[in-house]
């Protein structure tokens, strides 16, 4: 079993007061784009062009490791491409991964190996790390805890948007064959960055399927946000889920917006694969199966349910399993 570090987000904030007692239970209407735009504060793109400086490569057999800076203004974003010299006689598919919250681009390489054997496949395949991760600028806890983290996951959403124009503009690269695999943090990155960019044409989400109300309505509330003030003196508190949340929401009121069962439902009718285990103690199965209800009927709706899959390993934790990767990549084959 190949296991993702934890995805858990790492929020410092202060409790202040006390949370409103009135929850509204009924149904939330469907999500827009401007909507989950608005929520995670992302502004409205300019034209950029993307370059890169090129730090390092290496090559193994026939697979080509770039590490390199994609430069936009005065941002500079580490990253790491792959792709085999087959891409020499003709323009590869190009997947986006990410990884889980607090890792970095190096942990798809080492130990899991994910990028070199993807390019292996045929794949031209490329990871960065999100502001505030690796040696990036900046305190991602500082940050989250002056601004929220619903800005913090649209900054981190901005440079993956940014990660797409480069791998686009790769002549290695056909650009109308563009996906994106995320685990954990990575997963629900994976489901609002397909929803917003079109040219995103297929999705797999690993573990991130995080629906706030049934991770609220168990415990996995408390392993995700563990170390936060506000959940502490929640669950000093004893205060049942469902009222936690509504705290939550009110410290943070992008949050409701980056909900999965209400995020993943955007990305139909292009392809969605959601993936998980039954005993993950981050993503309840109710929360994965509330993502999976709400997709499957937009992807029903659409007219191409066969678009969407779900599945669950009996006994799997938050983790990327060998079975799981077998998946996801006969997925990518299929759809890109």
């Amino acid at each position: 079993m190949i296991i993702v570090r934890s995805c858990q987000i790492l929020l410092v904030t202060v409790f202040v007061g006390g949370c409103s007692s009135d929850q509204d239970d009924a149904i939330q209407p469907p999500l827009t784009l401007n909507q989950l735009r608005g929520g995670i504060e992302l502004e409205q793109r300019s034209s950029q062009t993307v370059t890169a400086q090129l730090d390092s490569t290496s090559r193994r057999r026939d697979i080509i490791t770039e590490h390199l800076r994609l430069l936009v203004g005065d941002t500079s974003i580490p990253a790491i491409a792959c792709y085999s010299s087959l891409a020499n006689t003709r323009p590869l598919p190009g997947l986006l991964w990410m990884p889980g919250s607090p890792n970095i681009k190096e942990d798809l390489m080492y130990p899991l190996d994910l990028l070199p054997r993807w390019a292996e496949e045929g794949f031209f395949v490329m990871s960065i790390d999100r502001p505030f991760h690796g040696d990036r600028p900046g305190n991602r806890e500082r940050e989250i805890r002056q601004r929220g983290w619903p800005p913090v996951f649209g900054d981190y959403v901005a440079d993956l948007t940014l990660s797409l124009d480069y791998l686009a503009s790769r002549s290695q690269v056909d650009p109308e064959r563009l996906g994106m695999v995320g685990l954990s943090t990575g997963g629900l990155e994976a489901l609002v960055v397909g929803a917003l960019d079109p040219r995103v044409k297929a999705v797999v989400c690993v573990s991130g399927q995080l629906a706030w109300p049934q991770v609220f309505a168990t415990d996995a509330w408390k392993h995700i946000f563990a170390g936060l003030s506000l959940a502490d003196s929640l669950v000093a508190a004893r205060t049942p889920g469902p009222q936690a949340l509504v705290c939550f929401t009110e410290q943070m009121p992008g949050l409701g917006v980056l909900d999965a069962a209400r995020v993943a439902p955007l990305l139909a009718p292009r392809p969605l694969l959601l993936l998980g285990g039954t005993n993950d103690p981050l993503v309840p199965v109710a929360s994965a199966r509330a993502t999976a209800a709400a997709a499957a009927e937009a992807y029903a709706r659409a007219g191409v349910p066969q678009r969407f899959a779900m599945e669950l390993e009996p006994g799997r934790g938050h983790a990327f399993s060998k079975k799981m990767q077998a998946q996801v990549l006969a997925w990518c084959q299929r759809w890109l």
